[in-house]
């Protein structure tokens, strides 16, 4: 039994073959390279409160009494725990209370809002940071955690996205009364500063 191929027909299956066998090599080649960007991990912004306030030729010493007698001084609005000083800072934990505005909430969120707050001195400056910013429920069940989570800690089913919202706008509210109230304890002179010693 002969086959008899013209040529028209044998071009024809030879076209064909090299099609589908390029095809088959640029399908194998083809691979998907991960970005360099996606291979390291992303850097978590997170929020702080920070500025270089110059004064009128303080000394150093001056400017670390003031923060000293700021972070013991007691206010009405919120409550400064853990303060410490140490060479040319001093740093405090500042405390609000929190809880859901509503007569009967969805969830009840009461606890306290949290956040860092470093002065650094130098002569004639000064720099403050407010930071590590976080919520936590006295419960201990609806913790929001850090307030740039997208999600808060306990999850988005116990804690709404609205309500989360609302909370990290009221801790930036607070975040802000601290700043405020911190320039103003650095205009003090130290020696105005009044003392509970006897």
């Amino acid at each position: 039994m002969k086959i008899k191929v013209d040529r028209f027909s044998l071009k024809f299956a030879l076209l064909i073959m090299v099609v589908l066998f390029s095809g088959a090599l640029v399908a194998q080649s083809t691979e998907v390279k991960p970005k360099e960007e996606e291979d390291a991990p992303k850097k978590k912004v997170e929020t702080k409160l920070t500025e270089v306030v110059v004064t009128d030729s303080l000394p150093s010493s001056e400017l670390l009494n003031r923060a000293i007698a700021w972070v013991k001084e007691e206010n009405a609005k919120y409550v400064k725990k853990g303060g410490t000083s140490s060479g040319s800072k001093a740093e405090c934990i500042a405390s609000f209370s929190i809880k859901p505005k509503e007569l009967n909430p969805e969830v009840d969120y009461t606890g306290k809002i949290l956040m860092k707050v470093v002065i650094e001195v130098k002569d004639s400056k000064y720099r403050y940071t407010v930071s590590e910013i976080k919520h936590v429920s006295k419960s201990g069940k609806v913790n929001g955690g850090n307030i740039d989570n997208v999600v808060p800690e306990c999850g988005s089913m116990v804690l709404k996205d609205v309500t989360w919202k609302k909370m990290k706008g009221e801790a930036l509210r607070n975040a802000a009364l601290v700043v405020a109230d911190l320039k103003e304890g650095m205009k003090k002179v130290s020696t105005e500063v009044k003392t509970d010693e006897w």
